[in-house]
């Protein structure tokens, strides 16, 4: 017997066309270099197979494998790219506005690009659909004002389950001379 088991939730970084086109040139440009080394290599190490000893055609087929796997690596890319915005896209015009409130903050490894994160365990509520946990790792410096308790603005895609968060709004600064 089988169940209809709800997806599980997404959150999602949302990506501009900017971003996406950027993404996309870096994946073709990856996949065109690639495949052309990989031709070439291949095609080389084929004619040259009966002239030179056997440390060509290893080199030649190490060398090959290598030029597949960045172009697999291009195309990947792509394709990330791609689904990214298809869903940014689609949350945009499909979403409903939710709520999030934070159940606990945790501290989180680095990103990538060594930037601080935290870690969120979320419940998220609105029209449409029924409330949810998900446990994420946000920017720090965005998000660094998160507590316990704080409840946070959402986008929510009911279909799919994937959802945005807006930072907590920053503090007005205090106006000097006003006592």
């Amino acid at each position: 017997m089988a169940t209809d088991r709800p997806r599980e939730p997404v959150l999602l970084d949302p990506k501009g066309p900017a971003i996406t086109a950027i993404a996309c040139t870096v994946g073709a440009v990856l996949f065109l270099g690639a495949a052309c080394a990989f031709v070439y290599v291949t095609i080389r190490t084929v004619a040259d197979f009966d002239r030179t000893d056997g440390g060509w055609v290893w080199a030649g087929a190490g060398l090959a494998l290598a030029a597949a796997f960045v172009a697999y690596g291009g195309v990947s890319t792509i394709l990330f790219a791609r689904a990214e915005r298809r869903a940014t896209l689609q949350l945009a015009t499909h979403g409903v506005d939710a709520t999030v409130l934070v159940l606990s903050v945790s501290s989180a490894p680095p990103s990538n690009d060594d930037h601080d994160q935290i870690r969120l365990l979320m419940r998220v509520n609105g029209p449409g659909f029924e409330p949810f946990e998900h446990s994420g790792e946000v920017l720090k410096y965005l998000f660094g004002s998160a507590t316990q308790g704080t409840v946070l603005p959402a986008r929510v895609n009911a279909t799919t389950r994937t959802f945005t968060i807006e930072p907590p709004p920053t503090p007005p600064a205090p106006q000097a001379g006003n006592a």
